[in-house]
């Protein structure tokens, strides 16, 4: 695996749910699309072109969603920023999502004016009941992150999708921590928006995320950002009122990071040729592998179980978590620390000799035993 995902010739790297280790052909194909640019300018321009419909359609297959329906921008705060914009447009103010969720899918809703009602959570997990009973009549919309940043707890989401058709509320998925990991159809889960930046589990590096905008929640809705890409006509290069693109690729509003949208199309070609189903089952297998050991040392993971994530406290402060993270690393093991607790998150591609070598550590530096 060492030659196919050169982050792991580093060590023992758990830290996809950060960034995670990018196939070769991912880098190759990005590193392509460098020296293109580099060595051949604008000779050939329709390659740039050819390659923005290329993802698009990567994109909109990985998702089972129309190609209409998807871009790429730069992250998903920004995707947040716009869906709250348009949002905006419609009468209901009450933004309703759980209190552990990314300060992406938060802040930008403050921002705008929103009220933000934060539902609490018991040892990092919840139903979508408890999202349910904190929906109103001036509820605008649901957030929910498919999989939990801190807690790896997983949410269904045809089961929010349900739920949020039969309250007529839009419900906006944060797909960061599951795209690549869950197989995700748009055909069935009725989502208003989707967005998941794709340097996490998809690997395809840093600078790009996936926004889907169903044509339900775009009708009677005005762009609240345009430029010279947001026309139909962009290479008209004109200055009169504009006719605006009736695709969400008209958010794509100016010259784009051709390298970043090549890395997410060879990512979602790698994926799929792989299989989404057999990716999940991997990591679980490791996951539900490294709970199981955790448990014997009464060291009790957060959320419920159901992704790749896992999230535990060693008891120690902030401070002291950082410290044990920090010397984790210095034995080529490489986890995160979040919220002053131990973030574990294998992927495909990892092995139980990974996951050994981090219960080794804690057993001989907590003084545990299995």
């Amino acid at each position: 695996m060492e030659n196919q995902y050169p982050a792991l010739k580093q060590g023992h790297y758990l830290k996809n749910a950060s960034i995670s280790a990018m196939h070769q052909s991912v880098l190759e194909e990005i590193q392509f699309w460098n020296q293109s640019i580099a060595h051949h300018g604008a000779i050939n321009e329709g390659r740039f072109f050819d390659l923005l419909m290329d993802v698009h359609s990567e994109v909109a297959q990985f998702l089972n969603a129309d190609q209409e329906d998807v871009t790429i921008l730069d992250n998903s705060s920004l995707n947040l920023n716009i869906v709250a914009m348009m949002l905006k447009e419609e009468s209901k103010r009450d933004i309703v999502l759980v209190a552990d969720e990314f300060p992406s899918n938060v802040l930008p809703f403050y921002h705008h004016g929103f009220n933000v009602i934060q539902v609490a959570t018991k040892d990092g997990q919840f139903k979508t009941s408890d999202l349910e009973e904190a929906i109103t009549s001036n509820t605008a919309a649901v957030i929910c992150s498919i999989v939990q940043f801190a807690t790896g707890h997983y949410t269904c989401p045809l089961e929010l999708s349900q739920m949020c058709e039969e309250k007529s509320v839009h419900l906006i998925l944060n797909a960061t921590q599951s795209l690549a990991v869950f197989p995700m159809d748009l055909k069935k889960v009725k989502a208003s928006v989707v967005t998941a930046s794709c340097h996490k589990w998809l690997g395809a590096g840093i600078g790009g995320a996936i926004l889907y905008l169903s044509k339900e929640f775009r009708a009677g809705k005005a762009n609240p950002i345009a430029g010279w890409c947001s026309v139909k006509e962009p290479f008209d290069m004109k200055n009169e009122k504009p006719i605006p693109r009736d695709d969400v690729m008209s958010l794509q509003v100016g010259s784009l990071p051709f390298p970043v949208l090549a890395g997410v199309a060879a990512a979602c070609r790698h994926w799929k040729k792989v299989g989404i189903e057999k990716v999940h089952a991997r990591i679980m297998e490791l996951s539900n592998h490294l709970r199981s050991e955790l448990l014997k040392r009464d060291l009790i993971p957060l959320g419920n179980g159901l992704s790749g994530i896992v999230t535990f406290s060693v008891g120690k402060s902030l401070e002291e978590t950082s410290e044990l993270v920090q010397k984790m690393e210095e034995e080529k093991i490489y986890v995160n620390c979040r919220r002053g607790l131990i973030r574990v998150s294998p992927h495909y591609f990892n092995s139980e000799k990974d996951i050994n070598a981090l219960l080794t550590f804690l057993d001989k530096n907590l003084g545990l035993i299995p």
